[in-house]
């Protein structure tokens, strides 16, 4: 699975917009990718790509915890 996250993570520096936008964000830079039961979220800073959280599916974003993922 690590080879597997490595992988997603790396081919967004040639497709950042590969991923759906995150729905709990409402942001067109914050995205994610579905890797089995996890979300690989990430934000394009323009023309980086940063990683800000990989959490499991059933996590609840709406909580106050994940309430702005980009501070």
């Amino acid at each position: 699975m690590v080879e597997i996250v490595i992988e997603k993570s790396e081919s967004l520096n040639n497709f950042p917009k590969i991923g759906r936008v995150v729905p709990e964000q409402n942001n067109n830079n914050i995205r994610e990718l579905f890797i089995y039961s996890y979300r690989l979220i990430y934000q394009i800073i323009n023309p980086d790509v940063e990683i800000i959280a990989f959490i499991h599916g059933a996590r609840d974003l709406t909580s106050e915890e994940f309430k702005d993922l980009t501070k």
